[in-house]
């Protein structure tokens, strides 16, 4: 189904288009061979059966009157009897949206009463262990965390939380949580801004490595690799709301390139 934005997003050779391509080209929802291949490399998700999906699930995130998490495809799977969480964050050479600093300066711009910040310092403190702020009142941003992009924060959280959901409804232990992200390359992408995009994503996992104790300087996610569990550690709850840093969160790159070698 085309994303409400349809005329924005709904495009040949843009993620959405693509993603649900990719999914629907035999004429019936066929899981991508990509996607195959990425869980049966890692044996903590070796043999996971797909068997639902919803596209464009919404995840409620803490604090503040900005909108959930979005998925692009949310899935559930199950290995060994053991049910796990699989979110799908497709990129063509779109970006990871912008900045926290970007962001919070649109939330401020929207209302200046925002709760946004209470939901950045959760995400950092909750992810990292680091406070987004230098201050108490929560307006002088921290470097360190300032020019990472936002949706990969919510990114995260969001599939932690959508697996917590999914185990609460079914009366089951956690399991496992996935984040895969889904690149398309095609006629209409730049090479250059697919490189920048993991680049982001790089640096961003080096940082919740790093502040995990699990020190990466030189850490890459490739194409077609699985890395995890992170090692999130349980820290206090933030603001009354504890991150659900139990679950065994992985997170993979894939890439279906559809112009052959660049």
């Amino acid at each position: 189904m085309p994303p409400e934005r349809k005329d924005r997003h709904w495009k040949e050779g843009r993620s959405a288009f693509e993603l649900g391509r990719c999914w629907t080209a035999s004429g019936e929802p066929t899981i991508p061979e990509e996607l195959t291949k990425l869980l049966n490399s890692h044996n903590a998700t070796a043999g996971a059966v797909i068997f639902s999906g919803i596209t464009e699930h919404e995840t409620a995130l803490p604090f503040g009157n900005r909108g959930p998490r979005c998925h692009d495809l949310s899935l559930t799977a199950k290995q060994g009897g053991r049910s796990m969480t699989i979110c799908i964050e497709a990129k063509a050479d779109e970006t990871f949206g912008g900045t926290v600093a970007e962001e919070l300066q649109k939330a401020r711009n929207r209302t200046p009463r925002t709760r946004f910040p209470d939901r950045l310092n959760w995400l950092t403190c909750s992810l990292l262990g680091i406070p987004a702020f230098e201050d108490e009142e929560r307006i002088v941003l921290s470097p360190v965390i300032a020019q990472l992009p936002y949706q990969l924060f919510a990114a995260i959280a969001g599939t932690l939380i959508e697996e917590e959901i999914r185990a609460e409804a079914e009366a089951r232990a956690t399991w496992k949580a996935v984040l895969v992200v889904h690149e398309f390359r095609t006629h209409r992408t730049d090479d250059t801004k697919m490189r920048s995009n993991g680049e982001a994503l790089d640096e961003f996992l080096r940082l919740v490595l790093e502040n995990s104790g699990a020190a990466k300087a030189g850490f890459r996610l490739r194409h077609g690799n699985l890395v995890g569990p992170l090692p999130l550690l349980e820290r206090q709850a933030i603001e009354g709301r504890r991150m659900p840093c139990h679950i065994p969160l992985f997170v993979g790159k894939i890439r279906t390139d559809l112009i052959g070698p660049s």
